[in-house]
C-alpha cells in the first residue's frame, strides 16, 4: 500500500464517484496522490466528479482512471468474499501522528477476524488508550479499507461504525462466511469461534 502523507482539503479532491455495493452506494474520492476517503453517503454537498481533471495533464487523467478501477476492483472482490488487503491501492492519508499509527495497526487485522479496542490499543503502545483508539477509529476516512469493523469492544459488543451498526454488522457477517464461521446473528454481541 502505498501512503502519501500531506494535508488536503475538499478543493483537492479531483474525482468523486459512487460505487454500488451489496450494501449501497459507497462513495470514493481521489486527489492527486490517492484515493482520499470512502463514505457510506455521499458527502454534502457533492464534491465532484472534475473531470477530465480540468485539462490537466495527461499523465495525471491517467493515474486517476487507474487508481479508480483498482480501488473498485479490490471493493467488487471484497464484498464477493474473497479476502482482500488492499495493500496495492495508493492512499492519500491525512491525520495526525496517532491516527496514521492506529490506521496502520488496522492493516494488520486479517479478514474475519476481530480484536477489541484495547488489543489494538496495546499494540500502538497505548496500553491505557482504547478510547483514544475509539477516537481514532471514528476519523477513519477510509472505512473497509482500512478495517476498523474488525475493532469490537471487550464483552463483544460491536462499538460504534460511521455507517451505522448494522453494516458494520453486515460485513462482519460476510467476512466471516467468507471464511467458513458462522455469520453474525442480527442482535447481540460477537459470537464465540
Amino acid at each position: 500500500m502505498r501512503i502519501n502523507k500531506t494535508t488536503t482539503s475538499a478543493t483537492d479532491i479531483l474525482w468523486e464517484e459512487m460505487l454500488p455495493t451489496p450494501l449501497g452506494p459507497l462513495w470514493l474520492a481521489f486527489t492527486a496522490k490517492g484515493l482520499r476517503w470512502v463514505h457510506f453517503q455521499s458527502p454534502m454537498p457533492p464534491i465532484g466528479p472534475v473531470w477530465p481533471v480540468d485539462g490537466r495533464e495527461s499523465g495525471l487523467t491517467d493515474q486517476l482512471r487507474r487508481w479508480r478501477q483498482e480501488a473498485g476492483a479490490a471493493l467488487d472482490r471484497y464484498f464477493s468474499g474473497q479476502p482482500e488487503t488492499f495493500s496495492h491501492l495508493t492512499l492519500d492519508l491525512q491525520g495526525t501522528p496517532f491516527q496514521l499509527q492506529v490506521w496502520e495497526a488496522l492493516r494488520q487485522i486479517a479478514f474475519g477476524s476481530v480484536t477489541t479496542y484495547q488489543a489494538l490499543a496495546q499494540a500502538v503502545g497505548r496500553p491505557r488508550g482504547a478510547r483514544a483508539v475509539g477516537a481514532a477509529l471514528r476519523a477513519n476516512p477510509l472505512p473497509i479499507i482500512l478495517p476498523c469493523h474488525r475493532v469490537v469492544g471487550s464483552h463483544g459488543d460491536l462499538g460504534g461504525y460511521s455507517a451505522g451498526q448494522h453494516v458494520k454488522r453486515e460485513l462482519l457477517s460476510l467476512e466471516r462466511q467468507a471464511t467458513g464461521q458462522s455469520p453474525m446473528p442480527w442482535q447481540g454481541p460477537m459470537p464465540r469461534s
